[in-house]
């Protein structure tokens, strides 16, 4: 069909609505927020939003609004395009997710084409939590769908049940089968699996025990950081040279096209390959969109990830899209497959905002590997400021409410003989991937070296520190600290641990350790890490994307952290891998073999 200006602003227009309306207009952050744009060359939006008889911001101002990434791009005449490729399922993207859908669907014998913005196939991390796999039940773990049940319930409280429980329903109780799945798939392309440690929350509130899988090599041990990247890999090379499909790289989707005026099914998407040239995939059945998440779009971020934007929109490369990304701290994607969706109608997701994926609490010797340091956290004035035993993306969270976001931890030497090992990041429960633990000298000497340099280079940030023999010298190093305050509350702080009583922030007394043996540490972070923002187009449980009235439009599909009303207030770690492990793994597993059986 020819696509007309008309028909493709009317979907255009019924997103405007869906945004723009109800939870929509209050999330618009009002004058602050507008004028934040503005000041930043943010959007044409937040101008259109404060423009008028004042700069005064009003919900009818807001309602009215348009932002830019509402607005689609004009359409491709017919007699411009080069190509038209037609298949029965089109998946777009080349990630984690599109690439699982698109072998979950081609082994039923579904036919698939994948088309990609990337060179190659892209991924990033490495951790995919599964609850009951093979893996787990032959290392003696036990792990199901009713032994979660109580860290299932501490997750969706966390996110005050605002998510989408249906599709979390399908992930708990179909991961096991995910995850065999894709530890069958994964050794037959040379990968091993492992599993990192779990959580041990000594209140036993957000305790997990070890659940998040990697997959890993000789070349590449550390599955954890960079396993992903192989497993997409491995995805691809099934998908292309066991099942004999095939993958368009350097392609980059443009528009939907969707039948009726805008307003029937979703038939085709146009897009630009590497050599200009525009071709058309047509779709016999459903096009799934796969294409990550909108954290280089600097609107959409201040639209529907606020609290991101706001602290990290500087250190964000805007302009800098690259789509072969994997683990960068400056932005993603730029919310390709979000657009397009909400061009031809799609509703956001209702929950609002986006939740972000932030970590980087204070740093100090932890007892997790995604752990807050446990020992005495202070802020500049040299105060405590929160019970310290929780993971590092709640130990973040925390942090980014301080002043000036600083954090100091302070231990000693006997810290280090609290465990008899300590994990590191990469380790597994198993070693099989050779990143083994270490023991307390081992620590000690590694924090001897992190002193001596003066800092400890950790994941997308860096981190002071100082040694003394005395805790005066140790205090009158740590610049930027109320030196006298932060002596006071340290010496409270012993007073609460040699009497197991914690009277301030009320620490389990079985982690409470004195700081009273020489040598001293400390350290001080400032700030956290983003990596990305989960969510986008609203999306039933069968991947399905909806309109406003929840209503599925016909033969378009969502998949991976794109996926709406998955995740609500933050991506907390909690349950380590979730991301991986559940849109872009189990769901995207699930929507493969329902597309096949269409």
């Amino acid at each position: 069909m020819e696509l007309n200006r008309r028909d493709f602003l009317r979907g255009a227009g019924a997103a405007t609505a869906v945004v723009a309306t109800g939870a929509g207009a209050a999330a618009m952050s009002g004058e602050a927020l507008a004028k934040e744009a503005s000041k930043d060359g943010a959007s044409a939006a937040g101008k259109a939003a404060s423009a008028g008889s004042s700069d005064v911001m009003t919900a009818d101002k807001a309602a009215e609004a348009t932002w830019s990434f509402m607005v689609p791009p004009d359409p491709v005449p017919e007699s411009q395009i080069k190509e038209t490729y037609t298949h029965d399922i089109v998946v777009v993207g080349a990630g984690m997710a599109g690439l699982c859908t698109a072998v979950s669907a081609a082994e039923k014998g579904a036919d698939v084409i994948v088309f990609s913005a990337s060179t190659m196939p892209i991924s990033r991390g490495g951790s995919n939590h599964a609850i009951g796999s093979k893996y787990q039940k032959a290392k003696g773990i036990e792990y199901d769908p009713e032994l979660a049940r109580k860290i299932v319930k501490a997750e969706q409280t966390a996110g005050t049940y605002f998510m989408d429980k249906k599709k979390w329903e399908r992930w708990i109780n179909h991961s096991a089968e995910s995850i065999d799945w894709t530890i069958d798939l994964m050794e037959k392309k040379g990968l091993k699996c492992s599993l990192e440690p779990g959580f041990p929350d000594p209140d036993g509130i957000i305790e997990i025990p070890p659940a998040s899988h990697n997959f890993y090599n000789d070349e590449q041990p550390f599955g954890a950081l960079f396993g992903a990247p192989l497993e997409a890999q491995a995805y691809a090379d099934t998908f292309t040279d066991d099942l004999g499909g095939h993958i368009d790289y350097s392609t980059k989707a443009l528009y939907l096209i969707r039948d009726d005026d805008n307003t029937g099914r979703v038939s085709a998407v146009v897009a630009q390959n590497a050599d200009g040239d525009y071709v058309k995939y047509v779709a016999n059945k459903a096009i799934v969109l796969a294409t990550g998440d909108f954290s280089k779009d600097r609107d959409m971020m201040a639209r529907y990830c606020p609290l991101a934007y706001k602290n990290f929109k500087d250190y964000i490369t805007w302009d800098n899209i690259n789509y072969d990304v994997e683990l960068a701290y400056d932005g993603l994607m730029p919310g390709d497959g979000q657009k397009m969706g909400l061009w031809v109608g799609a509703a956001w997701q209702k929950t609002d905002p986006c939740a972000a994926m932030i970590n980087g609490g204070a740093v100090g010797p932890a007892h997790g590997v995604i752990s807050n340091f446990w020992g005495i956290n202070l802020d500049i004035h040299g105060q405590r400021y929160m019970n310290e035993v929780t993971n590092f993306a709640y130990g973040a969270m925390a942090k980014m409410m301080l002043p000036e976001q600083t954090a100091f931890a302070v231990w000693d030497v006997n810290y280090a003989y609290t465990q008899d090992e300590w994990d590191q990041f990469g380790c597994c429960v198993d070693n099989e991937n050779g990143i083994m633990p270490l023991s307390p000298d081992e620590l000690i000497a590694g924090w001897d070296k992190n002193a001596e340099a003066g800092k400890s280079d950790g994941i997308g940030s860096s981190t002071q520190y100082w040694k003394a023999d005395t805790l005066e010298d140790l205090v009158a190093q740590m610049e930027g600290i109320d030196k006298d305050a932060a002596l006071e509350s340290i010496k409270r702080y012993n007073e609460y641990a040699k009497n197991g009583l914690d009277e301030e922030f009320h620490v389990n007394p079985d982690v409470l350790y004195p700081i009273d043996t020489p040598p001293f540490y400390a350290t001080k972070s400032v700030g956290a890490t983003f990596l990305t923002v989960c969510g986008g187009l609203r999306t039933d449980d069968k991947m399905r994307v909806c309109d406003e009235d929840d209503q599925p439009i016909e033969g378009l599909y969502n998949t991976g952290i794109m996926t709406g009303d998955f995740y609500a207030n933050s991506y907390n770690f909690v349950m380590p891998g979730q991301n991986l492990g559940a849109v872009c793994g189990t769901l995207s597993y699930l929507l493969g073999r329902d597309l096949a059986e269409l």
